[in-house]
């Protein structure tokens, strides 16, 4: 697996200290009480030793634990004084008096490119006496089924993993009824039985970005729909020769990237057909044009860790064309570049790799009227205007994301591209392939796209995962 960033250890970190924080609150652990070891909690969480220390060390500071040396970690419940860190923490009435908690597990970048914080501040503030805990997490999911969290955030790719395991989707209730643009931004969320799970809170197509003014200086025709593949490495060819530029950068490997181009050569794995998928012309002729892209524009061979690298040399003016999505877009909105998007160029067809994130209401939630008004809330126009107002993020809703006054930041010619792409726009399900098995191809693949493989060793080891 790739080495997690700082972002994903910081996720994972704060998750620790909430599910502690409510085992405390809720009386699981008492006064007195030992923590597991802090080799036991890294492997839980997937951090290091001395992650898990630090986030102890902010639970000691709460007044929640106490270290004691060469024992371990003890649960201390003092009387804290109103209003201290420790009040919050302890075990509490959700009498009406008292008012409401729900709390709301996310994706980190949903807080900015959702607008979330702001979202659940205005209903904080429609609904005096309702509290909402934003838990930034890397895998919200996990915080419902540790009962952590009323309502959580969960993309098309997660919620695919989850139905792996269990077609139902059981951890999750019925969503709300909410109105959305698209009856494919719903079909990530859809439990065998027809029922929908989560309600589609906003998406983007995979698109290409490209820097205008290196068009304009190089007088050459800017990205359009009529654009293939070889025509992108043509032209980056160019651009690297006359700027000194990469042509063109994408985090090839992400799962949200080069699966785009078994998509656009109608590829599809077959089971049980006698079909061998590693042999396969079409998934070799899809898989080709990525490494040619990596290898084959001039200058250095770029490596990246994540989108944020492709997306930060694109900001910076070191590259002219770029994969991203309308969420990676927001890095831009506060800039004076002069940027635009266009469709993703063709193989066989010019399809693309929709991504969507939907909210869901967490089956075990002692709230469920309420987490389920919460949801409504969050998909409803006056929110979702919000987000199309001030973000790049396109919202689910139908009527604000046809909203064209009002829009704020730098935002890029050829922006509503994506009203083009719905008849275009595929889903990681129409790979007909697991997404434990999807992860486990890409990382053999990467012998192939560095080169020291030829596609004859690539199959050999491929056929393994796909037979």
């Amino acid at each position: 697996m790739p080495r997690p960033n700082r972002s994903e250890y910081m996720a994972r970190t704060q998750q620790l200290i909430a599910y502690i924080r409510e085992e405390i609150r809720s009386g699981s652990r008492k006064e007195g009480d030992y923590l597991p070891s802090e080799v036991e909690l890294g492997g839980i969480f997937s951090l290091s030793k001395e992650s898990v220390r630090k986030a102890l060390d902010v639970l000691v500071e709460e007044g929640l634990i106490v270290k004691i040396r060469r024992v371990g970690n003890k649960v201390r419940l003092s009387a804290p004084s109103t209003g201290s860190p420790e009040a919050e923490c302890l075990p509490t009435s959700t009498g009406p008096e008292e008012g409401m908690v729900l709390r709301l597990a996310c994706y980190p970048p949903l807080i900015r490119e959702g607008r979330l914080q702001h979202a659940v501040s205005e209903y904080e503030r429609q609904h005096p006496g309702t509290t909402i805990e934003l838990l930034p997490a890397p895998f919200p999911l996990d915080y419902a089924g540790l009962g952590l969290a009323d309502v959580v955030t969960v993309t098309g790719w997660d919620a695919l993993k989850q139905k792996e395991k269990d077609a139902s989707l059981s951890l999750l209730s019925e969503a709300p009824e909410t109105e959305y643009a698209h009856p494919l931004l719903a079909k990530p969320y859809l439990e065998e039985g027809g029922g929908l799970k989560a309600a589609p809170f906003v998406f983007s197509p995979v698109v290409l970005c490209y820097n205008r003014k290196h068009f304009e200086q190089c007088r050459m025709e800017a990205p359009h729909a009529g654009w293939t593949w070889y025509t992108l490495l043509k032209t980056a060819r160019t651009l690297h020769r006359k700027l000194e530029v990469r042509g063109f950068a994408a985090h090839i490997q992400s799962v949200n990237r080069w699966p785009v181009f078994l998509l656009q050569n109608s590829f599809r794995f077959q089971h049980g057909e006698g079909q061998r998928a590693a042999e396969d012309p079409a998934f070799w002729d899809s898989l080709r044009i990525s490494r040619d892209l990596i290898h084959q524009q001039g200058g250095p061979v770029l490596w990246t860790e994540s989108d944020e690298d492709v997306e930060r040399w694109f900001k910076e003016g070191k590259a002219a064309m770029i994969l991203t999505t309308y969420f990676g877009l927001n890095r831009f909105l506060d800039t004076e570049l002069d940027y635009g998007v266009a469709p993703l160029p063709a193989l066989r067809s010019d399809d693309t790799l929709l991504l969507t994130t939907g909210l869901a209401v967490n089956r075990l939630t002692p709230h469920q009227e309420e987490a389920r008004k919460l949801v409504r809330y969050l998909c409803s126009a006056e929110v979702q205007a919000d987000v199309r107002r001030h973000t790049l993020t396109l919202p689910a809703h139908r009527e604000a994301l046809s909203l064209k006054n009002g829009l704020a930041g730098n935002r890029p010619q050829g922006e509503s591209v994506y009203r083009e792409l719905w008849d275009r726009c595929r889903l990681y399900s129409d790979l007909n392939l697991s997404t434990g098995v999807l992860e486990a191809v890409r990382e053999e693949l990467k012998a192939y796209w560095s080169r020291l493989e030829d596609e004859a060793e690539a199959s050999e080891r491929l056929e393994a995962l796909l037979s």
